[in-house]
């Protein structure tokens, strides 16, 4: 089974992302009922993150993926909830350890190109938050791009890339073409920053 994460902040575009390369050949843990129900009838299965505590939130992941290991999936999406973002990495990284029989495709964070615009500061805390997702990921992808400038597209990719110098950047829009987020999910890129080697 391949398993694909996308992490980002509560209304940053995960779910209009997953929802524009599911072609009902996937199963799916979403973050909420909201994000179950807009892609229910585009995936083969789906299940919801269930979190209740922070501190149980790693735990959880691994045994839902197990649960959805069953289901014998292909390909597996998670998307867990955006105030889960500081623990995306630790996630993967117990499932990259443990290898459960699963192959790690690449950590992918959505972030709405609107807030980068604004920088990103480390003397905040949503800022230092989106600064470590950056820096953890192996795609960015950057939504309603639609809404800002080449300037500001220019601006966000050096800025992105001061960060992560290997983190692939691509700029997505509703009305964009999806196709190189599809070869990413379902090709062959991998997991390549793990918190242990």
């Amino acid at each position: 089974m391949r398993l694909v994460h996308f992490a980002g902040f509560v209304g940053s575009g995960k779910t209009t992302v997953i929802e524009g390369i599911c072609d009902g050949s996937v199963d799916l843990i979403a973050n909420n009922e909201q994000s179950a129900d807009k892609v229910r009838d585009k995936c083969r299965n789906v299940d919801v993150f269930p979190f209740k505590s922070p501190c149980a939130r790693i735990r959880q992941y691994a045994y839902r993926v197990d649960l959805m290991k069953e289901k014998r999936p292909s390909v597996l999406i998670t998307e867990p909830p955006g105030n889960c973002l500081e623990v995306s990495a630790p996630m993967l990284n117990q499932i990259f350890v443990n290898d459960r029989g699963v192959e790690l495709g690449p950590l992918i964070t959505v972030i709405d190109g609107r807030k980068l615009c604004e920088g990103v500061s480390k003397r905040t805390s949503e800022g230092l938050r989106m600064y470590n997702m950056i820096d953890e990921s192996d795609v960015i992808i950057v939504t309603f791009s639609d809404l800002i400038d080449d300037t500001s597209r220019k601006n966000i990719a050096m800025m992105i890339s001061t960060i992560n110098e290997d983190a692939e950047i691509i700029f997505s829009s509703p009305d964009n073409d999806r196709s190189r987020i599809r070869d990413i999910v379902f090709g062959g890129a991998k997991y390549n920053r793990p918190l242990y080697n």
